[in-house]
């Protein structure tokens, strides 16, 4: 085996942990979210969405005759745990879980942008199609974030200056 399929499979392997990762902080989410429909919901479609490219990921790495990295699966998780205790220990929990969502849906198109052009060099070209279609998907999220973000910090402020209201959520 080549040293860029190698890496290139080294790297859907973290690939495949980042999208179990990403599952945990959007099932996190909206375990939490009481006052937020719109957000509430595309959350749950791109978690879905989420499990979908996962589950495209174990099948690439089946197809290479290697299975997803249980050591870096086990350390995303706790990654996501610490992210998650850190919002719910915050006062505005659902505008940080929102800005760390959108950062977090840029690494994943960087990390499918990096995967195509591995998969180019390593002479997987039939893999080029399937990340570009992974970070597009990511692409979409992450836009939506950025048009909704001004009206989630609005109706957070809103809400924040009613009496016995909760805004966090």
């Amino acid at each position: 085996m080549t040293e860029a399929r190698e890496l290139l499979i080294d790297w859907i392997r973290n690939a495949h942990a980042m999208e179990v990762q990403s599952e945990e902080l959007l099932v996190s989410q909206l375990r939490r979210i009481e006052h937020h429909p719109d957000l509430r919901d595309r959350l749950k479609a791109h978690r879905d969405e989420t499990h979908l490219q996962r589950a495209i990921l174990e099948d690439l790495l089946h197809d290479y005759r290697t299975t997803p990295s249980a050591w870096r699966e086990a350390g995303v998780r706790l990654m996501a745990l610490g992210q998650n205790m850190f919002q719910v220990a915050s006062n505005d929990e659902v505008v940080k879980g929102a800005i760390m969502l959108a950062s977090f849906e840029r690494m994943e198109m960087s990390v499918y942008r990096a995967l195509a052009s591995a998969a180019k060099v390593a002479g997987e070209d039939a893999l080029v199609d399937i990340f570009d279609r992974l970070y597009a998907q990511e692409q979409v999220m992450a836009t939506w974030h950025d048009e909704h973000l001004a009206d989630l910090v609005r109706q957070f402020v809103v809400r924040s200056e009613l009496p016995d209201v909760t805004a966090r959520h």
